[in-house]
């Protein structure tokens, strides 16, 4: 995905096991022991008094490359890591480091233990475990870390929140880390700090205040004029953002200019429909891009009524549901099966059920899996979607027929019957996949009684027999 070079989102700790173990397993190598020595990820984390350990956790992704490109950024790393650590007065560690190391061209590598040893033998820190392959691709999809670009993501050591996306610019800015961990301010605060001004496509041409915005569900667009990618985002944002209102939602978008003229800048809002932050309140844009942890446009940021973020990941989320169905993209049991899903049907069982393209029958949907799904999570209380991969963990989806080219892709992969409302439970993992016997009716009763079936393996099953899996999820850091 293309963006144009320049976050707190909430990760709860459930408390019945470290967020930690959950994310980078139970052990990790101590980089300046003989042998990489491993050490126990709880017994590092969390003292005997099950509090968290280390104030903020750095998670680093370096590439060893012959450019060596990533020696540079690790040396002041490690500058950083003394120099916050050794202003430490309290039993409680102020910044540890996990290393993710990763190759650029796996070619030129004679023996991955040995080089890893080489990398990591002098750091004062932790790293993922040389040969934790699956882990490691995990992570690198977790954060969205690109190819051959060091990253360093913050996290709070209690919880797992993000605090910064961007250590690397951190680092480089305060080398020192005097003011370590740079947390961002809340945006709510830089919001509200003068009036929202029309854009040129606006029906409304009278400004606003975000005071009256508060029933809203609010898009932050990060963008500029001189940035291709921003340039062809913004009038999918624009066919998206209508879709939405139209369907009686409360959603407005506020843009943020990184445009270098206001001349650039007047042309640009023209065609846009929703609000704008002033060209001329340049410190006002500045401190928003800093309350987002904005690292590079475009940017489209989604909150909730009280300005609490929903999502730093509007863009990806808009582009892989142009129709917006799932819209505002917050964590939900029941999903409507958009491109976005279609990957994690590669990884985990689903229920999907089969309707049409409107709303009465998206709200009948909701209402007969909606149930089922709740039950399923209740009696599966160790899974965390905040933390933990889908492996076998139940999905719940609403295909849309007729008007939606993922639900045709499935049914044809599959091989069913061109007919709505249709309740089907699908494992490609497996190969299988069964449907609810013909005629009998669905309703909120008849679904858990499918989906008990099916996960007691009672229900009459059909091999998915297509020979080549048009549904694969690449296992390549995306660039």
């Amino acid at each position: 995905m293309a963006t144009c070079a320049g976050s707190a989102v909430s990760e709860t700790n459930t408390g019945a096991t470290n967020w930690q173990q959950r994310v980078f397993g139970r052990q990790l190598v101590r980089c300046n022991q003989a042998d990489s020595a491993l050490c126990d990820v709880g017994k590092v984390f969390v003292n005997e008094g099950g509090e968290a350990a280390c104030e903020t956790i750095g998670v680093y992704f370096s590439f060893i490359n012959p450019g060596a490109t990533c020696d540079d950024f690790t040396r002041q790393l490690t500058e950083l890591y003394g120099s916050v650590n050794a202003a430490t007065n309290t039993a409680k560690k102020r910044f540890e480091v996990i290393h993710v190391v990763l190759w650029s061209n796996v070619a030129d590598v004679i023996d991955f233990q040995e080089s890893f040893q080489g990398h990591v033998a002098e750091l004062p820190w932790l790293a993922l475990p040389n040969d934790d392959y699956e882990r490691k691709t995990r992570l690198t999809r977790r954060y969205r870390i690109k190819a051959d670009v060091p990253t360093l993501i913050l996290v709070e050591g209690g919880t797992g929140s993000v605090v910064t996306r961007g250590g690397v610019e951190r680092t480089l800015a305060d080398p020192t880390g005097a003011n370590f961990p740079w947390t961002p301010p809340h945006p709510k605060a830089t919001l509200v700090d003068g009036p929202l001004l029309p854009c040129g496509s606006r029906d409304n041409k009278e400004p606003m205040l975000h005071e009256e915005l508060r029933h809203c569900v609010k898009g932050v667009y990060f963008s500029a004029h001189w940035c291709p990618p921003c340039k062809a985002f913004t009038p999918q944002l624009v066919d998206s953002y209508q879709k939405i209102r139209e369907r009686g939602h409360n959603f407005e978008v506020i843009f943020v200019s990184s445009d270098r003229s206001e001349e650039s800048y007047n042309t640009y809002t023209e065609t846009m429909p929703w609000l704008r932050i002033p060209f001329s309140q340049e410190e006002r844009r500045r401190k928003l891009a800093h309350a987002f942890d904005v690292q590079a446009i475009p940017t489209l940021v989604i909150l909730d009524q009280r300005d609490n973020i929903i999502t730093l990941e509007g863009r990806t989320e808009l582009l892989e549901d142009p129709e917006a169905w799932n819209f505002p993209w917050a964590s939900r049991l029941v999903n409507i099966l958009t491109e976005k899903y279609m990957t994690t049907l590669h990884r985990a069982p689903a229920i999907i059920l089969f309707v049409e393209a409107d709303d009465c029958e998206i709200q009948f949907g909701e209402t007969v899996l909606l149930p089922a799904a709740e039950t399923y999570r209740r009696d599966h209380p160790d899974y965390d979607p905040t933390y933990d991969d889908l492996d076998d963990h139940l999905q719940f989806f609403i295909a849309l027929d007729f008007q939606c080219d993922t639900s045709e892709i499935l049914r044809e992969f599959i091989g069913l019957e061109d007919a709505v409302p249709l309740l089907t439970a699908v494992d490609i993992p497996r190969g299988i996949y069964t449907v609810m016997e013909d005629g009998a009716e669905i309703t909120v009763d008849s679904v858990q009684q499918f989906v008990e079936g099916f996960l007691n393996d009672k229900l009459p099953t059909n091999e998915i027999t297509t020979v080549r899996n048009p549904i694969t999820e690449s296992d390549q850091i995306s660039t």
